[in-house]
Formats: structure tokens, sequence, C-alpha cells
């Protein structure tokens, strides 16, 4: 019995302990420090002004207090010991929070613009490679362009030489005309002499002869 009472001693007390000990809390550093309208104690207090306030000291007391302006540009009496000369952990943590935030918006918007120079750059690439196809295109108009100017100058010289054969021909036929017409004229010509004057000189001689 007695090394049992002991025992459940214990028990009791880890019983009575265990529940303080499961829960955890941390005290809070937000807190407002109150700005006075004089150096002093015995002035009114002006307003509270929270805790990682900036602020501008524009003069100190013996009495332990500073002349503070704060970003509002309100003026008034702060203790000395309650300004730090850096911020609090806490704002400075909220600070560093805020600019993980702004730098991964910055992320954010530097991925989009990434993005964007991506399709710029296939933009780019694919423009690249029509103004190449159109270049090809246009070099081989240029070459189909020459080769009809060169027909055409050829056709221009053929039609030419054509023009010099029909005048050449339009000439042979016409010498060709006259020389006919000529010729059936100097034998039109001839037979009309033969027919008159011929036949009038032979029957003569004949019938001459005939009379001998």
């Amino acid at each position: 019995m007695r090394r049992l009472f002991p025992c459940c001693l214990a028990l009791a007390l880890g019983a009575l302990v265990s529940p303080i000990q499961a829960e955890t809390r941390y005290a809070t550093d937000s807190f407002k420090l109150p700005m006075r309208s004089g150096g002093s104690a015995n002035n009114r207090i002006v307003r509270m002004v929270p805790s990682g306030t900036p602020l501008e000291v524009l003069e100190t007391n013996d009495e332990g207090f500073a002349k503070v302006r704060t970003p509002e540009r309100i003026v008034g009496w702060m203790l000395t010991r309650d300004l730090m000369n850096e911020a609090s952990p806490r704002d400075r943590v909220l600070q560093l929070e805020g600019r993980v935030t702004t730098l991964e918006e910055e992320n954010q918007t530097l991925r989009g613009e990434n993005e964007s120079v991506k399709v710029i750059r296939n933009d780019l690439t694919r423009c690249g490679e029509e103004l190449s196809e159109v270049r090809n295109k246009a070099s081989q108009t240029l070459a189909i362009d020459e080769e009809n100017r060169k027909l055409q100058q050829e056709m221009a010289t053929m039609r030419e030489q054509m023009e010099r054969l029909e005048q050449q021909s339009s000439t042979l036929r016409d010498d060709t005309s006259r020389n006919w017409f000529l010729s059936g004229a100097g034998v039109v010509l001839g037979s009309l002499f033969l027919g008159l004057v011929i036949p009038l000189i032979p029957w003569r001689r004949k019938r001459h002869w005939d009379q001998f």
C-alpha cells in the first residue's frame, strides 16, 4: 500500500499538469504608444501611435522625451525609450512578406512577359520564313519577267523579219505579175505582128514564083 500511494499521487499530479502544458500562446507585439502635446508626462495625450510607425525626430529634452513628426505631419512628444533605431521584428517580417508578395507578382509578370517574348519570337520566326518565301517567289517572278521580256523581244524581232519577208514576197509577186504581164503583152503583140505582116509577104513571093 505504501508503494501504491506515491504512484497514484504522481498520476494525479500528471493529470492536473498536462492540460496546462497542452496549450501554447505567444504575446503580441501589436500595441500603441501615446503621443503627448508637450515634452513631459503631465501633458495630455493627443493621439496613440501604432508600433512600427516611422517618426521624424525633431528635438529631444532632458526629461526623456523627443519631439517627433508622423507621416501625416502631426507633431507631438513621445518617450525617447519607446523609439527604436530600426523597425520591430514584426514590422520587418510584414515588410519582408510584402516584398515577397511584390517579388512574386513581378515574377508572374516576368513569366507573362517571357511568354509574350516567346510568342513574339515565334511570330518573328514565322514572319522571317514568310519573308524568305516571298523573296523566293519574287526572285522567280523577276526571272519569269526577264524571260517574258526576252521572249517579247524575240517575238518583236520575228515580227520584223516576217514583215520584211512579206514586203519581199509582195515585191516578188509584183515583179512576177509585171513580168507575166509584159511577157503576155509581148506574145500578143508578136502574134498580131506575125498574123498581120508575115502572112502577106510569103504569099506574094509564092505567087511570084508561080508566074515563072
